[in-house]
């Protein structure tokens, strides 16, 4: 049975709905040192634990409860830190959307602030309690911190210190706790995991337990993209086209290179239950396929890459990288249409849809010189007809059918990227618009 965590979403998708704001800078504080017992935890994970997903138990018809219609939710990855939110963008699917309503007045609303180092552009739900609170993983540039949101105001339950200096300020950016208790967060080209200590614990003090340093000559590399596959394996992404999977104790890796290795990634990733993992490039919209035992492009185990319009090679304002601005997000789940979902690069940025397994037999592509694979192709305008320039920074929002844009365009000022960001929140730079799209199964249109 699920447990009520409405105003729990309502806290993450507020953090998560904030303007994305980065800021650079070093700290003085040496490499903490690391537990040695990230392995020692025995992982009692049950591989048979009962999917909250509307497709990964059939036999299970509990898709409504409460009045919250489940029925659109992924399946669920069982290695990860319950269903709340124990990922950025929420699930493997990167949707960031949730089953909970969001408030319809202000009735019972309360407001709670804790001043911290920038920037945390998302949190994640670590382990359940008995009564089914969970505590707020959070990441900044320079800090990991631990919250208790259960109490009001919040409890800021312990921080430590990450190793100093910052090569790539979207590195860290996306975060995950999984089902043993570890938090998992990008700097450079090293991937550290942290627990609370004692063990088992989840509202314990941090301790880090474990560090993983890319393979190779990796200094001038960064691990930007992470997420978590269904067989319990992190799987991440560098800005340098790598794509690896690694074991959650860091004893085992396997790491593949984009066949362009020009190809810069500036994003994060998604991942479905069938071993698929969607990554976005400069260049192209990539399927790797993950047998469970190596990652491949080979077409014949499932991959595929698709190009797209990526746009200028000089990122406009609000961007902070070449083509696409948004993580993949994967719509369609059971007997739907199944769809990666993503911003491409124009200057009028369009959302686009590719077919995510086979495309359909009858299917013809959407235009002269399009790739096959593109199922919609449409402008974000954001209400103007007249727009000529659009531009997002965000993963798109899915829920069903649905997918949501919201702008980060931040108007004609020859401001830095990132400056420009950090003013955001001024109405003169302040980025407006939302806009909705549905995808129509029996026309098959957007």
């Amino acid at each position: 049975m699920r447990r009520r965590y409405g105003w729990w979403v309502l806290v993450l998708a507020l953090i998560a709905a904030t303007s994305l704001a980065v800021a650079c800078g070093d700290d003085d504080d040496d490499d903490t040192s690391a537990d040695d017992d990230i392995g020692d935890d025995d992982d009692d994970t049950d591989d048979d634990t009962e999917c909250r997903g509307a497709v990964c138990d059939e036999d299970d018809d509990d898709t409504t409860v409460d009045g919250v219609d489940f029925s659109n939710d992924p399946p669920t990855n069982p290695y990860l830190a319950g269903d709340i939110w124990p990922m950025s963008h929420r699930n493997p699917y990167c949707q960031g959307s949730s089953p909970y309503p969001g408030p319809t007045s202000d009735d019972g609303l309360h407001a709670s602030f804790l001043t911290g180092t920038p920037a945390s552009i998302t949190m994640t739900t670590g382990l359940q309690d008995e009564s089914g609170d969970a505590p707020l993983w959070g990441s900044t540039l320079n800090e990991v911190y631990l919250i208790d949101a259960s109490e009001q105001p919040m409890v800021e339950l312990s921080v430590i210190r990450k190793p100093k200096g910052v090569s790539n300020p979207i590195g860290g950016a996306y975060t995950l706790a999984d089902a043993d208790g570890f938090f998992f967060v990008p700097r450079n080209n090293r991937l550290y995991a942290y627990r609370n200590n004692p063990a088992g614990n989840p509202y314990g003090k941090i301790v880090l337990a474990g560090i993983y340093t890319l393979p190779g000559d990796s200094d001038e590399e960064s691990i930007i993209g992470l997420n978590m596959t269904y067989d319990g394996f992190l799987v991440y992404a560098t800005d340098r086209g790598r794509i690896g999977v690694v074991s959650r104790d860091f004893s085992d890796e396997q790491v593949f290179q984009l066949s362009d290795e020009d190809e810069e990634m500036s994003n994060s990733i998604a991942v479905d239950e069938n071993g698929g993992v969607y990554v976005v490039t400069s260049k192209f919209m990539h399927r790797v396929q993950w047998t469970g035992e190596e990652l491949t492009q080979d077409t014949a185990a499932g991959a595929w890459s698709a190009a797209y319009e990526t746009g200028p090679e000089d990122r406009p304002p609000g961007r902070l990288g070449v083509g696409s601005g948004s993580t993949p997000s994967l719509m369609g789940i059971g007997d739907q249409d199944k769809f990666v979902v993503i911003t491409d690069g124009q200057i009028l940025m369009h959302l686009v849809l590719f077919w995510r397994d086979e495309i359909p037999e009858d299917w013809e592509p959407i235009a002269p010189g399009k790739d096959r694979r593109i199922a919609a192709e449409v402008p974000i305008t954001f209400g103007d007809p007249e727009a000529e320039i659009s531009s997002s920074e965000q993963s798109v929002l899915v829920r069903g059918y649905d997918a949501v844009v919201v702008s980060n365009y931040y108007g004609r000022f020859a401001l830095p990227s990132y400056f420009a960001a950090l003013v955001s929140n001024f109405p003169l730079w302040a980025p407006y618009g939302v806009e909705k799209f549905s995808w129509n199964p029996t026309t098959r249109t957007l």
